[in-house]
Order: C-alpha cells, then structure tokens, then sequence
C-alpha cells in the first residue's frame, strides 16, 4: 500500500509480494536495463529485511528479468529483441520437426499426459498463478519433443532459453493468459487427430503470433 506522500505503507511483506512490486519496477521502467538491483536499497524501501528481497530478486533471475553477474550483483536484464526473435525461429522449425515425429509415434499415454499438462497451464491462469503458467506451458512444449524421441532436437531446443523466454514474451503480450493457453488447443488437436498438416499449421500460427508480438515493440 502507498501512503499519499508517495512512500510504501510499512507492513509484512512475503517474498512474492516484494517479487512483484521489483517486477512491476522493471516493467514501468522505473529499474532500467542495465541499472544494478540493489537488495539493502529495496529492503528499506519496503521496510523489510533483505532475505526476503534475496528470494525475490532470485525468483526474478530464474524467470529471467534479473541477470546475476559474478562478484558485481544483480541486474535488471538487457532484453535483446532479435535474440528473442531468432530464438523464436529456430524453435519454430525444430518444433515443427518435432511434431512430424509425434503425431506418427504419440501414444494414448503421452496424449493424456499433455493433456494434463495443458490443463494444469490452464489451471494456474485461473488461480492467478504466473509463474505456474510460465512453467507449465513451457512443459507443453517439452513434452512434445519427448514424443519425438530425437536426442538431437530436444538437445537443440534446450539451448533456446525456453523458460526465460516464454515468461518475458508472456508478460509483454498484448494477449490475456488465458488466451496464451487457449492457443495450445490447436497443438494438442493435431496430436490427438495425427493429422500431420494441421500439426504443421499449428505450430506456424503458433510461432507467427510470439514473433509478430516481439516485432511489434518499439
């Protein structure tokens, strides 16, 4: 809470709150790239003690808003456009390619397994839950190059910082969560269906849509 001179109301805060309140900082700019987070700064700002911050701060490297650079500290991270955009098209053909093998080799077992997946994504969008949805639809995508089987793939999709991308590409969309999850319906169709060419468009449309948004910011 703000008292009317501008300062935090001084009460109990949990690490997830101050989380927010730092993530909010980062997004309005009020933090910019670059600039250094300093924990005993946001501990006094927030009247809090500086573990809770810790835990925040590390929550905001793991979701990719904070960068922990040895023996300097921790900083709002420099976000690169094209890196997320290049990201995003490789992950498109080799997703795509992944895709090609499930829907020929997917079994009964693996469907309702994704399917499961996808409505605990849908799930932690209903309980407000961000960093559940980041997490959750990240192991949609994942579990789909399990099915491929293609050590190789799976080994290349790893390196696309899959996780730090979705939760930056999440939070930017002009989309509601709840969409973001809805457009997994149409990947899950062309598995459970096997149908190779909606397959193939799903994962386009899916691409086109992240890649369209991140061209899109200015």
């Amino acid at each position: 809470m703000v008292e009317p001179d501008g300062k935090l109301k001084k009460r109990t805060l949990y690490s997830d709150e101050i989380r927010e309140v730092i993530k909010q900082a980062i997004i309005s700019e009020e933090l910019k790239p670059g600039e250094r987070v300093v924990e005993t700064r946001w501990a006094k700002k927030l009247g809090v003690s500086q573990s809770p911050v810790r835990e925040a701060i590390r929550d905001l490297e793991m979701m990719g808003f904070i960068e922990n650079r040895p023996y300097q500290g921790a900083f709002v991270r420099k976000m690169d456009k094209k890196d997320v955009i290049d990201a995003y098209y490789v992950r498109e053909a080799l997703e795509m390619a992944a895709m090609r093998y499930a829907v020929e080799v997917i079994t009964d077992d693996q469907l309702e397994d994704i399917l499961n997946v996808m409505e605990e994504m849908k799930q932690a969008v209903k309980d407000g839950n961000f960093e559940l949805f980041v997490e959750k639809d990240s192991l949609f995508h994942e579990k789909i190059m399990q099915v491929s089987n293609n050590e190789l793939l799976i080994k290349l999709w790893n390196q696309c910082k899959i996780r730090e991308y979705t939760s930056i590409s999440a939070w930017i969309s002009d989309l509601t969560l709840e969409t973001l999850a809805e457009r997994h319906n149409s990947l899950y169709l062309a598995l459970k269906t096997k149908n190779k060419e909606m397959a193939i468009e799903a994962v386009t449309e899916h691409f086109e849509v992240l890649i369209e948004e991140m061209n899109n910011i200015s």
